[in-house]
């Protein structure tokens, strides 16, 4: 496993007999333990008629399970530990993450661990909880961020899963014929199983005793190793779908134009960190840099390459820039000398080879040299990574 020179940590990598990829960290100087559960379901699979049921579930894991059938009792047993808990619903993962005082940590997983094999899901708690989803619903109705969101949604491919309804309300997860707490739970049957999932443990405990716990708290899981996760066949975008321009006026005060480039999924060439290097080459704001050029003509306030939405069949590069005033009424020459200054890269290739290295050369020794972040943000971090990544690359 590739780590950073920093880095004093031990690590072990190993797959359980249900399928469930584990990866162990022993940190003998961390004061806190922390563990991380993503799964490999998100509101892309939600059925068409109930969506934001992943979403819906990812809160409900939290209600009780069979073992600890108290509503909210993992929240607070960590909380009273000195620990914090927290989850998050993404396009095509669910993520479940915690941090904790070493002496709890091993209670903490017993309970954790109860999440992803016997959920109470009670039908009793559903209609608190779909009242927290509309809540959460209704509050980023008028987030600006939010809404260039839902217009992306709404005007890319109707057949692919990306321009379903993510959240979720109470029109969505009413209960119908069936309860939705039956619904719940197909779900959770058909999505939550243990070759789709990853799971991080990081504590101060010896190697071989996180992997004792791993397999005695976590082996329960059901899975079919021989179960494989369906590929997404609609394109993200079709042909009528881009080279348009949205206009979307604002809540607040807000001038940014976004030129967002369509690719497929790139996920086969993070070694290369090709599109890292084309943002590194966009975002430059030195001398002559594209950024200088419309600072200067007094259009801009910043500018930013990369990022974009992305999943299995898909990949957006985004450039953005922060428009003045006077640059809103010029947007259109904006969007020229962008494609002018994509240009003028094409045709610069023999310097390249140098930059590329150049900035080879800084991202080892930020490697290299790297400080440890949050445990928390880290292991789930982590989580996601095996999801994507070869063994030896995880962190």
């Amino acid at each position: 496993m590739n780590i950073s020179r920093n880095d004093n940590r031990a690590y072990r990598a190993f797959t359980l007999d249900n399928g469930l990829k584990v990866l162990l960290v022993q940190d003998k100087d961390s004061t806190k333990a922390a563990a991380s559960m993503a799964v490999n379901a998100g509101h892309f699979d939600d059925p068409l008629d109930r969506q934001g049921l992943a979403h819906f579930l990812e809160h409900m894991l939290f209600l009780g399970t069979d073992q600890y059938p108290d509503s909210g009792s993992f929240n607070n047993f960590v909380s009273q530990a000195g620990g914090n808990t927290n989850a998050w619903t993404g396009t095509e993962h669910t993520c479940y993450f915690f941090d904790i005082n070493n002496q709890e940590f091993e209670q903490a997983l017993t309970q954790f661990s109860r999440f992803f094999i016997a959920p109470l899901l009670n039908s009793a708690e559903t209609e608190k909880e779909r009242n927290a989803i509309e809540a959460e619903f209704k509050l980023k109705i008028k987030d600006d961020g939010r809404r260039i969101y839902q217009a992306h949604k709404e005007t890319v491919n109707p057949a692919h899963p990306f321009a379903k309804f993510s959240v979720g309300n109470l029109q969505t997860l009413a209960d119908r014929e069936r309860c939705i707490s039956d619904e719940l739970r197909d779900f959770f049957n058909s999505q939550y199983q243990a070759q789709w999932m990853t799971l991080v443990i990081c504590a101060n405990e010896t190697l071989n005793t996180l992997q004792s716990w791993a397999q005695t708290y976590f082996g329960a899981i059901k899975g079919n190793k021989n179960l494989k996760k369906p590929e997404i066949s609609e394109p993200l975008y079709r042909k009528q779908d881009i080279g348009k321009i949205l206009h979307i006026e604002p809540h607040k005060h807000m001038q940014k134009l976004i030129i967002s480039f369509a690719m497929p999924n790139i996920d086969d060439f993070y070694r290369h960190k090709t599109v890292s290097f084309i943002a590194h080459l966009l975002g430059y704001e030195g001398t002559g840099s594209l950024y200088s050029i419309l600072k200067e003509q007094g259009w801009i306030n910043a500018l930013s390459a990369g990022g974009g939405i992305n999943g299995s069949n898909f990949k957006d590069f985004n450039i953005s820039l922060a428009l003045t005033d006077e640059g809103i009424e010029y947007f259109e020459d904006i969007i020229e000398m962008v494609f002018e200054y994509i240009c003028l890269i094409n045709v610069n290739t023999e310097k390249l080879p140098r930059l590329y290295q150049d900035k080879k050369n800084l991202l080892q020794i930020a490697f290299d040299n790297q400080e440890k972040s949050r445990l928390i943000d880290w292991v789930s971090n982590l989580s996601i990574n095996m999801q994507h990544y070869d063994e030896a690359n995880y962190v």
